[in-house]
């Protein structure tokens, strides 16, 4: 089954832009077919009434439960080439509710505000909530420095640092963070955080955690983090 974004009113759901021209252009849809549209908070079973003019009618709501327990934020360096693309369309289907790239000491390359990169990573958050039906489309925010990412406030704030490689590891923490808590986990660019950027952690009173016993790419580390804290969110 399809799964679209659009709002619901008056017990119909109404779809425009680019997810309109991909149920009726490319889809191809049909009178009768059932189609998912979630409006942000909440998936809805639909029916496509007429084609011309559009008419959907909402059936149900989908009780079926998609989103973590918890609110979970991936703040990652920004990397070279398309791997930014990967943490985003991969960490949305992991569950992952907002994303926030960051420049650091060690960035490669320093992007512009608002690039094209920028509105290709959000397309790669809407693609992703799509196919695996999410209820949200996550947030990717513009571009931030580490130093304000660090400010940032939430429940449960972890910094992976290849440095405790064979210490704690986010495994033995991720099954302590309570349900309905707002998380953030940091993981660097290539080539990691420099000892000057941990340091500053730690004067912000982030939790330091290693992510098992081999050193991961930082596309890799993105997934990582939040493959395990969903996991213990959905299972706990």
């Amino acid at each position: 089954m399809q799964h679209y974004f659009g709002t619901i009113a008056d017990s119909h759901a109404i779809i425009d832009g680019k997810q309109l021209h991909h149920l009726v252009d490319v889809r191809r849809t049909r009178i009768g077919e059932k189609i998912e549209v979630s409006d942000g908070t909440e998936a809805y079973l639909c029916q496509v009434e007429s084609l011309n003019p559009l008419s959907i009618v909402v059936l149900s709501k989908v009780e079926q439960k998609r989103e973590l327990d918890i609110d979970l934020t991936i703040a990652f360096g920004v990397l070279k080439g398309d791997h930014n693309d990967l943490i985003v369309l991969k960490g949305t289907e992991l569950g992952v509710g907002k994303f926030i790239p960051f420049t650091s000491s060690r960035t490669v390359v320093i992007p512009e505000s608002n690039d094209k990169r920028l509105l290709r990573l959000r397309k790669k958050a809407e693609e992703g909530a799509n196919q695996c039906r999410r209820d949200i489309v996550p947030e990717v925010t513009d571009y931030m420095k580490l130093e304000d990412v660090l400010a940032l406030p939430y429940d449960y704030r972890f910094f992976a640092y290849e440095s405790m490689a064979g210490g704690e590891d986010l495994i033995s923490v991720a099954k302590d963070v309570e349900k309905r808590s707002r998380v953030l986990v940091l993981v660097g660019p290539e080539g990691g955080f420099s000892h000057e950027e941990a340091r500053l952690a730690l004067d912000y009173d982030f939790t330091f955690v290693g992510l098992g016993r081999r050193i991961l790419r930082a596309e890799t580390a993105a997934l990582y983090c939040a493959t395990i804290l969903g996991a213990y969110s959905e299972v706990n």
